[in-house]
């Protein structure tokens, strides 16, 4: 089920300064999924140039995001 609502990837740090990538909502405004994050957990060799070049990929060509619960 895809949300009504365009989402984009940011490049987001854990508490001990790895990045991660995560899709939020373009606007700002709550998630319609149920305020709930997706993030993509990286390779503990990727550094954050690396993790900003992998995010603006994604966002040139990210349609949307959706999730299937069964």
């Amino acid at each position: 089920m895809s949300p009504d609502q365009n989402h984009r990837c940011t490049v987001q740090l854990k508490t001990d300064g790895r990045p991660y990538l995560a899709f939020e909502p373009s606007t700002g405004q709550p998630s319609s999924y149920s305020n709930s994050l997706f993030t993509l957990d990286l390779r503990p060799d990727v550094g954050l140039a690396s993790a900003q070049r992998l995010c603006r990929a994604i966002n040139a060509r990210l349609a949307g995001v959706s999730a299937t619960v069964f």
